[in-house]
């Protein structure tokens, strides 16, 4: 008879739970950083406490807002160790500290909990793992949600009683200028800089030309949104205030609803003009000819190009742009080429009318169609960078020296919790390393971007905010078609429409 041994399975209790915790401040202030020394020691001790539960780290983020979670660095650090399978479960102070967004919160506990990842929320003592209490979740994170529109109106206020009486001064310095003791301070490197642009503009060099000497001169642009000269950069210098001492403030602001994003203000709230509000870098007289000789040349293009569809149609048969035609009281376009000799283009005369239906039809659409068209592509967009971000060694090695320091700090705040070291030592090697933090953080930055993929992304979650709040289209917006149509090509039996995220739709012709 044979003989059966049985082997016992292996009890899930010795399998250790891998346990990392979230903790994040809202203020730089010092009894906030104290409060996250705390937070680290706390949760550091509580997991290694636990005999069946093993330490998987502790993601931090210092003084920045909880509103939107794509801010948070080491909250996006986490999501990503957790689809890499490094974590099991997650500690939490709060949802507020997890994230004031109901949305934001709700999906992230649901991304989790597909990954069978729970998330204990001490203080309103939940679970996700053992809950059926979505609803709670959700009526707990609008609580959060509503706290922080609460700080952010107050926030808004403060800020608008300070510009109405004249003594608001913005935070971030442009180029030209450094920040200091609460105020602008112009930068003597940079100084030059600036008035070399003012004077190469009045002398009558062109935005392009300017941009191209400073670039050619290697003369640096200090700024995370460019990383060399173009005609932007220059344009932005020449029509800003700033540089005559003046701050016109309120250009944009944060309305009271979510997501809280900063809008342009083209009129709904009150702009604030304060004068001698900090140091003048070039005289009155030179800026406001400046102002005039920029003015002059915008009419002047304007006039060139006026039409909506000027510059943007091209033949798909030669290449070349589409011109502006009338015969008859109608409307045509015709290809370069073929307006200077049929031979050289075979492409027909194509009426206004018949590119303005196409674009109706294909704005239709992609209406009715946009969440599996721009969702889709936008969810691939999204994707796509973030393996394109953990894929490049630089940044990865950058993000492990943040998590080393970070680390560090949380070490240093244990010592001096303990007594081990005194508040002198502790302040000064955790103001050295969140220096360096910082310093670190702002090459990531550059890192990052701005890149193709990031200005994909921006454009096709612009077309989708659009789409959402739009009608379908009777008749042609010119608006509207700005927004979306970067450059339509003409085929002998279709359009095809390039929108601004390099979306390609075709459209058939109305041939006649």
């Amino acid at each position: 008879m044979p003989q059966v041994k049985v082997i016992q399975p292996i009890s899930e209790q010795s399998k250790k739970l891998r346990v990392a915790a979230y903790a994040r401040v809202s203020s730089d202030s010092a009894d906030q950083l104290n409060s996250f020394a705390t937070q680290v020691d706390y949760y550091t001790g509580y997991i290694q406490s636990k005999d069946e539960w093993e330490f998987a780290g502790l993601y931090a983020d210092e003084a920045i807002s909880g509103i939107t979670a794509d801010k948070r660095s080491d909250f996006q650090r986490l999501l990503a160790d957790c689809h890499a399978g490094k974590i099991d479960r997650i500690l939490v102070k709060s949802i507020s500290r997890f994230a004031r967004n109901t949305l934001d919160c709700i999906q992230t506990v649901r991304e989790l909990k597909r990954l069978n990842i729970p998330v204990e929320f001490e203080k309103e003592n939940i679970d996700t793992g053992s809950m059926g209490s979505e609803m709670l979740l959700s009526i707990l994170g609008a609580a959060a949600q509503e706290e922080s529109l609460s700080i952010s109106k107050n926030l808004k206020w403060n800020y608008r009683h300070r510009m109405k009486n004249g003594d608001f001064t913005t935070h971030i310095a442009p180029f030209g200028y450094s920040y200091k003791s609460k105020t602008l301070v112009p930068n003597p490197n940079e100084v030059p800089i600036i008035e070399f642009i003012f004077n190469s503009y009045l002398s009558g060099k062109s935005l392009s030309e300017i941009a191209k000497e400073l670039t050619q001169n290697e003369k640096p642009i200090t700024s995370e949104k460019h990383s060399e000269w173009n005609r932007t950069s220059i344009q932005y210098i020449l029509t800003n205030e700033k540089y005559v001492g003046d701050s016109l403030v309120q250009k944009r602001f944060t309305p009271d609803e979510l997501p809280l994003k900063k809008i342009r203000n083209v009129g709904q709230l009150p702009r604030y003009y304060i004068r001698n509000s900090h140091p003048a870098i070039i005289s009155r007289e030179i800026f406001e000819a400046v102002q005039v000789l920029l003015q002059q040349k915008t009419i002047s293009k304007s006039t060139v190009s006026s039409y909506p569809l000027s510059q943007i149609v091209k033949c798909g048969a030669c290449g070349s742009t589409f011109h502006r035609r009338i015969q008859k009281g109608i409307v045509r376009w015709s290809c370069y080429k073929h307006l200077q000799d049929k031979d050289l283009c075979p492409m027909g005369i194509v009426q206004e009318y018949e590119i303005y239906q196409g674009f109706l039809k294909v704005h239709n659409k992609l209406l009715d169609n946009r969440d599996s068209i721009l969702k889709v592509m936008l969810n691939q967009l999204l994707e796509l960078q973030t393996k394109v971000t953990f894929a490049r060694p630089d940044i990865v090695a950058l993000n492990e020296k943040i998590a080393d320091l970070v680390k560090q700090n949380h070490s240093l705040a244990r010592l001096q919790a303990k007594g081990y070291i005194d508040s002198v030592i502790f302040i000064e090697r955790s103001n050295g390393n969140n220096q360096r933090i910082e310093r670190m953080r702002r090459e990531l930055r550059q890192l990052q971007g701005p890149d193709e993929l990031s200005s994909l992304i921006d454009s096709t979650t612009l077309l989708m905010d659009l789409l959402d709040k739009a009608s379908p289209l009777l008749e042609f917006e010119p608006s509207i078609f700005k927004i979306m149509v970067k450059e339509i090509v003409v085929y002998p039996e279709k359009f095809r429409f390039y929108l601004n995220n390099n979306l390609a739709l075709d459209e058939g012709r109305c041939l006649r």
